[in-house]
């Protein structure tokens, strides 16, 4: 069993050869390899380009422009926003990679609705939107255009309108 992670969003999956098992419903897929790395997945016929890195006992997977965690976890893990993670009020939104800050489009003080983009993060050859989780205030933003960062940097604090 692993949990899956985006954003404030958390799963188990059970993975078996050719399929995966997310809340109860089977996806059938095809692997599709070269050098040996998983490069794409091919899903009803559909190939989606993949890239995965692996950072000590997790795996990040970026597909479609959303970055995705993978973790061995126990099959009773609950569901739902995980402890410490940007879905509450007032938690950093941290990297879930290493990376390269490219561009920070709001600003300390700054009033934001859930879904803005925050920064951009560039890992992985890849641009990586950074989404506010909640509508709030930003807090907290110690990093400029082209800082390095690491997989669990604090990237900005948001906390929610009216605290």
């Amino acid at each position: 069993m692993l949990r899956l992670t985006a954003g404030d969003e958390a799963r188990d999956v059970r993975l078996e050869k050719g399929s995966a098992e997310l809340d109860g419903r089977t996806v059938r897929f095809r692997e599709i390899r070269r050098d040996g790395a998983l490069v794409a997945l091919e899903i009803g016929g559909e190939v989606h380009p993949v890239r995965v890195v692996r950072d000590g006992d997790r795996a990040l997977v970026a597909c479609r422009g959303s970055v995705y965690e993978m973790r061995r976890a126990p099959a009773t893990a609950a569901k739902g926003p995980r402890r410490g993670s940007a879905g509450e009020h007032g938690a950093g939104l941290r990297a879930p990679m290493p990376g390269r800050v490219r561009r920070i489009l709001v600003r300390r003080g700054e009033k934001i609705a859930k879904g803005d983009v925050v920064l951009v993060l560039e890992a992985m050859k890849m641009e990586h939107a950074i989404r506010a989780p909640q509508d709030g205030i930003v807090t907290k933003l110690d990093h400029r255009d082209g800082d390095l960062v690491e997989a669990g940097t604090v990237l900005a604090e948001i906390a929610a309108d009216g605290t």
